[in-house]
């Protein structure tokens, strides 16, 4: 079985994308198709797409976002976990499976951040991070204890 995990890296990447351009869409959308790509952290164009959406609108736009950041801010521990499973020669079937089940949490994660409105409903997107995250770190202790023994 072929070891696919560094393919996982740009496929984690793409799926942490994937969360701005519907957020782009969506403010492009809002302001006749127009999208200020010269400025889009600024805080006027912020207000701007504020003031051309409606509230539920403005929220998907900023959950998008934060869904978005959020990938960005996992991806490093993602790929170190990676980079060690390999180092410690995890095999490939682990590694597979690891990748796998990673990149599903990230897709059910920005699925729930973008659509969920109501904050109890919330914590489940927090439940599914920290299930990303433990399973990456479970990596990188898998990964100590055998290189351990090395």
């Amino acid at each position: 079985m072929p070891n696919l995990s560094l393919f996982a890296i740009p496929a984690y990447w793409l799926l942490s994308m994937l969360p701005n351009l519907y957020a782009i869409h969506l403010a492009a959308r809002s302001n006749n198709g127009v999208w200020d790509n010269t400025s889009p952290r600024s805080a006027e164009w912020e207000e701007r797409v504020r003031k051309s959406t409606t509230s539920e609108q403005y929220n998907t736009y900023i959950r998008s976002r934060a869904a978005h950041k959020n990938g960005f801010e996992t991806l490093p521990l993602f790929i170190g976990a990676i980079l060690a499973g390999n180092a410690a020669k995890l095999g490939p079937e682990y590694m597979n499976m690891f990748v796998g089940v990673n990149l599903v949490l990230r897709v059910v994660y920005t699925i729930v951040y973008v659509r969920t409105t109501k904050n109890s409903s919330s914590y489940f997107r927090t439940v599914v991070w920290f299930a990303e995250c433990y399973y990456c770190l479970w990596v990188f202790t898998k990964s100590g204890l055998v290189l351990m023994e090395e």
